[in-house]
């Protein structure tokens, strides 16, 4: 008997790969779970001279990380405590500093708040990337692990009204859908 990990439904190492994420980058994992599926694989991609930011509201999560970060030897990784949805939920993370940001089975987030695309939009450098991943509205599995599933039509509607461009759309996995986005449309952010 296998034991089922989360790279059976997504491999986020190859997500990564195929959205560009490479040596030298900044990359911001938003609501990165405690296993951190998709920070460890990113701080391999990104190397010593890069930096990945490992995102969440919740600090049980962020300190899941850090033990793990510790025993494994995970470089260059930081953890940040922030709410994507409050006025300054991402103060922690310099403005136009990021090339890839991603949420992942949490896209929801951003049809419900506008300040969540906001505080993104804030951390992303002019032309960076969000790659978003959510279950399959026709997948058997989303209606038993998403509670709101994401309608994609409307999550890329919402998402070019905040000025981004969609790069690509693609199967993420046997139950998920990818969109990868352009940050097109700059605010001027302090």
């Amino acid at each position: 008997m296998t034991t089922s990990t989360g790279r059976a439904l997504l491999d986020a190492e190859k997500i990564l790969r195929e959205v560009g994420l490479s040596a030298g980058q900044t990359y911001v994992d938003f609501g990165c779970g405690s296993l951190g599926h998709f920070v460890t694989p990113a701080a391999a991609l990104v190397g010593p001279k890069g930096q990945v930011y490992a995102f969440d509201i919740l600090p049980e999560v962020l300190e899941a990380i850090n033990e793990r970060a510790r025993a494994e030897n995970i470089l260059p990784l930081e953890t940040v405590w922030g709410d994507l949805e409050h006025l300054k939920g991402t103060e922690k993370i310099p403005a136009n500093s990021v090339d890839l940001a991603s949420l992942i089975n949490i896209t929801g987030l951003l049809l419900k708040s506008e300040q969540a695309v906001n505080n993104i939009k804030r951390v992303l450098k002019a032309g960076g990337h969000l790659l978003l991943v959510d279950w399959s509205p026709n997948s058997s599995l989303a209606g038993f692990m998403s509670i709101h599933p994401t309608d994609p039509a409307k999550l890329k509607e919402t998402l070019e009204a905040h000025g981004f461009r969609l790069l690509k759309s693609f199967m993420a996995g046997r139950n998920h859908f990818g969109f990868l986005f352009e940050n097109v449309k700059i605010k001027n952010y302090v």
